[in-house]
C-alpha cells in the first residue's frame, strides 16, 4: 500500500487557471465552471491501470478516507482497497479537499475512482460515470449540544450545507424537504461543516445518517435529527471513457459475496467502529445497601491518608474494572484501579502488593495528578475533572487539549463546554496532527465520556444525584 499524496486546497484548480466561485459562506454550490475538463483528457482504462496504480481520489472524511495512527481508513476507502486487493492491483489513496481539483486530477488521469460520499445526482454528475450505488443514505440535521461559543452571525433558522453533500443535486438545489429551507451552501468539506457544528460556529448543519451513526459516539459535542425526507443512492465516480474499470467495479458490488463483506464493514462503520459512549451505573448500588463493594475498607483508609473521598475511588473503581481485580485492557492497564504498568511502578507497586497496594498506588496517582494542576485550575470542581481526564489519557493529552483550546478561542482552565471539547476533536486528523498536539492522537471521546461517567457516579453516591 503507498503513501498518501496530499493534493493542497485549489492547488490544482489553480495551475489550470481554474477560478472557483463558492467562497465560505457563500454560494450556490456550482463548480467553478470546468471547461475542458468536463471531459477526460488521458486514455486509461482497467488494463493501463492493472499495469500500474489504481489511484483512489479521496474526499478526507471517516466515512471516505482519514489517515489515523499505524492505519488509513475510511468506509469508502476500506471498500475500494479489497476490491483493488481481490483484482490484484495496486492501489494508492490521494486525498483532495477542493472539488475542482478532484475533477481536473480524474480527467487528466492523475485519479481513477472518486470516492466522496457521490450521488449520481450531485456535483460530479454532468462530468463522470456512477458505479452502481453501495449504499443509500438519508438526510438529517446536526447542531452542538451543551455549552459552545456559539458565533452570533451563524445562528437562527439558516441550515448550512457542505457543497460536497450527496443532499445537493447538480443543479444546486437540496433533495430533502422544502421546509428545511432556509439554507446556506458553503465550499466546506462535510467533515469542516461538522466540526464547525461541533464547536458552535454555525447553529444548524445538514448530515447523513450514515454519518450520525458513526459520530453518535466519537463526537459526543454533535446531536443529530431524526432522518428526513427520501433516501439517495451513494456511488463511486470514473471517467466516461474508463468503461471496463466502471464494468469491473460494478460486477464486484453486485456481487453477493462481496455484498455481505460489505454490509459487515458498513455496520462496523455504522457502529462508530467500537468506540465506548456514556456508562449506565445507577444499579452499580442496590437499593437499600449498606457497601458500594467489597473494597469499601481500602477505599476508606486510602482516602483518609490522601485527602480524598472514598466514594470517589469506588466511582473511578467501577468505572475503570467494575470491581474486577483481574480486568486486564486493551492497552494494558490492569487490576481494580487499572493502572498502566509504567505508572504502577512508578507508585511504588509490586507484584505482590496486592489489592491493597494497588488501591494506594491509584490514590497516590491521583495525588500526584492533582498537584500537577493545582497550580493553574482553582477551582476544585474543575480541578477535578482535570485530574479525572489525566487519569484516563494522561496529563499530556490533556495539556494538548488546554493548548487546543486556546487556539479555538476557548477557556484553557475550563473543562465544562471547553477543553472537554478540545480534547474530543483529538481524535480528528485536522487536530491530532496540529501544532497543539505534541503527544498526537487521543481518543478524547473516551476521556469525554469517562469524566461524565465518573463524577456522575460520584455524585450519585453521595447522595446529591437523583437515583
Amino acid at each position: 500500500m503507498g503513501k498518501p499524496e496530499y493534493t493542497g486546497i485549489g492547488l490544482f484548480t489553480a495551475l489550470l487557471g481554474l477560478v472557483a466561485v463558492v467562497g465560505p459562506g457563500t454560494g450556490n454550490g456550482h463548480l467553478a465552471g470546468p471547461g475542458a475538463l468536463a471531459h477526460p483528457l488521458v486514455e486509461r482504462d482497467l488494463a493501463q491501470i492493472k499495469h500500474d496504480t489504481l489511484r483512489v481520489l479521496v474526499l478526507p472524511d471517516p466515512l471516505s478516507w482519514e489517515q489515523r495512527p499505524g492505519a488509513m481508513t475510511g468506509l469508502e476507502w476500506e471498500l475500494l482497497e479489497r476490491y483493488a486487493q481481490k483484482r490484484r492491483i495496486p492501489v494508492k489513496a490521494i486525498p483532495v479537499a477542493d472539488r475542482d481539483s478532484m475533477l481536473a486530477m480524474l480527467q487528466t488521469g492523475r485519479g481513477d475512482v472518486i470516492a466522496a460520499q457521490l450521488s449520481p445526482e450531485g456535483w460530479a454528475a454532468p462530468y463522470v460515470h456512477f458505479t452502481h450505488f453501495y449504499r443509500r443514505v438519508a438526510y438529517v440535521e446536526a447542531h452542538a449540544t451543551g455549552q459552545a461559543g456559539t458565533d452570533p452571525a451563524n445562528t437562527g433558522d439558516t441550515l448550512y450545507i457542505s457543497a460536497w453533500s450527496p443532499f445537493l443535486q447538480a443543479h444546486g438545489e437540496p433533495v430533502f424537504p422544502s421546509d428545511m429551507r432556509p439554507f446556506k451552501v458553503v465550499d466546506r468539506t462535510p467533515e469542516d461543516l461538522l466540526t464547525a457544528t461541533a464547536l458552535g460556529q454555525v447553529a444548524r448543519s445538514a448530515s447523513s445518517d450514515a454519518t450520525a451513526a458513526m459520530e453518535a459516539k466519537r463526537l459526543p459535542l454533535v446531536a443529530f435529527g431524526p432522518r428526513r425526507g427520501r433516501s439517495v443512492p451513494l456511488a463511486f465516480a470514473v471517467r466516461t471513457n474508463s468503461l471496463r474499470l466502471q464494468h469491473s467495479l460494478d460486477t464486484w458490488l453486485a456481487s453477493s459475496r462481496e455484498g455481505e463483506a460489505r454490509s459487515a464493514l458498513i455496520m462496523a462503520y455504522d457502529n462508530g467502529l467500537e468506540t465506548r459512549g456514556p456508562s449506565k451505573y445507577q444499579r452499580v448500588l442496590a437499593a437499600g445497601a449498606d457497601s458500594i463493594s467489597s473494597y469499601d475498607s481500602l477505599f476508606q483508609a486510602h482516602a483518609d491518608s490522601m485527602a480524598w473521598d472514598w466514594k470517589l475511588l469506588a466511582a473511578v473503581a467501577y468505572k475503570e474494572s467494575r470491581f474486577d481485580t483481574a480486568a486486564v485492557s486493551r492497552m494494558g492497564a490492569g487490576g481494580l484501579m487499572q493502572l498502566m504498568p509504567a505508572t504502577a511502578s512508578l507508585m511504588g507497586l509490586t507484584d505482590s502488593s496486592g489489592v491493597d497496594g494497588h488501591v494506594l498506588a491509584a490514590t497516590r496517582y491521583l495525588d500526584r495528578l492533582d498537584r500537577i494542576w493545582k497550580r493553574d485550575i482553582t477551582s476544585p470542581a474543575q480541578r477535578l475533572k482535570f485530574v479525572l481526564a489525566s487519569y484516563n489519557a494522561g496529563p499530556g493529552h490533556v495539556k494538548d487539549a488546554q493548548r487546543l483550546a486556546v487556539e479555538l478561542g476557548m477557556d484553557p482552565d475550563r473543562w465544562d463546554g471547553n477543553v472537554e471539547r478540545a480534547i474530543v476533536l483529538l481524535n480528528r486528523p485536522r487536530y491530532f496532527t496540529g501544532l497543539a498536539a505534541r503527544n498526537g492522537y487521543c481518543r478524547g471521546q473516551d476521556t469525554y465520556w469517562y469524566v461524565k461517567d465518573v463524577t456522575g457516579l460520584y455524585s450519585w453516591l453521595k447522595g446529591t444525584a437523583g437515583h
